[in-house]
């Protein structure tokens, strides 16, 4: 088979994601605890009421995302601008980062988990206990994992490319990836504990007007224009995710502080 390219990319992953989807109801249906919930039923009639409690709850969910997602893509757009060299080291640094997110990810999906369980056993005390426990868990990991990427950010840069000037442009940004993990660590678990709590309108608003305002905007100014004194390329960018990642993360922490106490 001749090789596809980018299409050869999207096709392998549209095989994937319906692969996970066939499988992962191919255990629920197996499974015996999901017996209870008669998954092998005849669809019923739409539940609007259960429906919009779905949309209430999913689609700032899913604005949140956008916002997220949009403004961490987004910067290797504007960095393309500054060349290869800049564009591969910058690759280098998001790829490190988008690696490191998925441990804060997994813990705040858990603690959404268990902090819902909490509030629907009646057991809000145990619920806030969960939220704040999910956090220092992903925080300590999120130290260790900086860590790594401050002290061994050439041998980290090394692994990826043998290009010596990628490399060195690389090392700076993996450095400050260090303290964008610590941010990114912080927010991840703090707004799915929120989810739990069934809290998403307001960290959507805070994503949104930050991560879009601050981080993207903020990027764009510091590396790309002198505005703001010279320009300081991509870790211009770099430096505006880390402060805005950081005002995200300490806001949406607050909220859910106010949030579980007023559950109380």
């Amino acid at each position: 088979m001749p090789e596809m390219g980018a299409p050869g990319c999207a096709a392998a992953t549209a095989v994937d994601v319906w692969l996970m989807a066939f499988i992962a109801w191919g255990w629920c249906l197996r499974q015996p605890d999901y017996q209870q919930f008669h998954l092998r039923r005849r669809f019923a009639a739409p539940d609007f009421k259960a429906i919009g409690e779905f949309l209430r709850l999913g689609i700032p969910i899913g604005l949140t995302f956008v916002a997220d997602v949009t403004a961490f893509t987004f910067m290797a757009l504007f960095i393309a601008r500054l060349g290869p060299v800049v564009s591969g080291a910058h690759q280098i640094a998001a790829n490190l980062a988008a690696l490191a997110y998925m441990v804060p990810l997994a813990l705040g999906n858990a603690t959404a988990v268990l902090t819902g369980q909490a509030i629907g056993a009646g057991q809000v005390d145990h619920a806030r206990h969960m939220s704040w426990l999910g956090i220092r868990i992903g925080m300590i990991i999120a130290v260790v994992f900086s860590l790594v990427f401050w002290l061994a950010a050439p041998l980290i840069a090394a692994l990826y490319t043998t290009d010596l000037r990628v490399q060195a442009a690389a090392i700076s940004l993996i450095s400050l990836v260090a303290f964008y993990h610590l941010g990114d660590a912080l927010q991840a678990v703090a707004v799915n504990a929120l989810r739990g709590f069934k809290k998403s309108v307001v960290p959507m608003l805070i994503y949104v007007i930050f991560l879009w305002g601050a981080g993207l905007g903020g990027g764009y100014l510091l590396g790309l224009t002198d505005i703001l004194d010279s320009p300081r390329g991509a870790p211009g960018f770099w430096l505006a995710a880390i402060g805005s990642l950081w005002l995200v993360a300490g806001l949406v922490a607050l909220y859910l502080n106010e949030v579980s106490r007023k559950i109380m």
